[in-house]
């Protein structure tokens, strides 16, 4: 398992305010995006490699779109990005880094920072090839996002509760 918060100091440290402590990462997808990536992906892994790499492309398309559709544009979920993403909790905030994909590692940029108090709960359960993550907020919105299953959630559910 990569380190995430060895690669955010080392790509994005600029983003990281002084002092500023980094509780846990995890890596992180728009909900079903594992599942559509995987599928697409074994249908297209019937032309090979490059088949495999394009259906994984187009099922984690068509779940940001579908997750994408159903924003309100008024809350904290209904604003949230919708992305591959590495999601921080510091000591501070709720930092989330872009991805460029599915399979990438490396935070591309941050998308965005929340003050630490507007995320009040995180909980997982077990998904289809995947952890369901779901982020609860002050105003009562949530999204549920998809994780991979080797990673640390209790840790990343024990910095936001704690």
């Amino acid at each position: 398992m990569a380190d995430w918060q060895k690669l955010i100091r080392k790509h994005q440290s600029h983003e990281i305010e002084a002092g500023e402590e980094l509780l846990a990462t995890l890596l992180a997808a728009p909900a079903g995006s594992i599942k559509k990536a995987a599928i697409a992906g074994g249908i297209g892994g019937q032309l090979g490699a490059a088949g495999t790499n394009a259906g994984m492309r187009s099922g984690s398309q068509a779940a940001r779109r579908e997750q994408r559709s159903q924003q309100d544009g008024q809350t904290f979920a209904g604003t949230f990005p919708i992305t591959f993403m590495l999601l921080t909790i510091t000591d501070r905030r709720l930092l989330v880094f872009e991805r460029g994909s599915v399979t990438s590692k490396k935070p591309e940029r941050l998308v965005a920072a929340y003050p630490r108090d507007v995320l009040i709960s995180a909980e997982t359960a077990k998904g289809f090839m995947n952890r369901k993550l779901t982020l609860s907020f002050s105003d009562g919105s949530h999204v549920v996002l998809d994780g991979g299953m080797a990673q640390p959630f209790t840790k990343f559910e024990t910095a936001v509760g704690g």
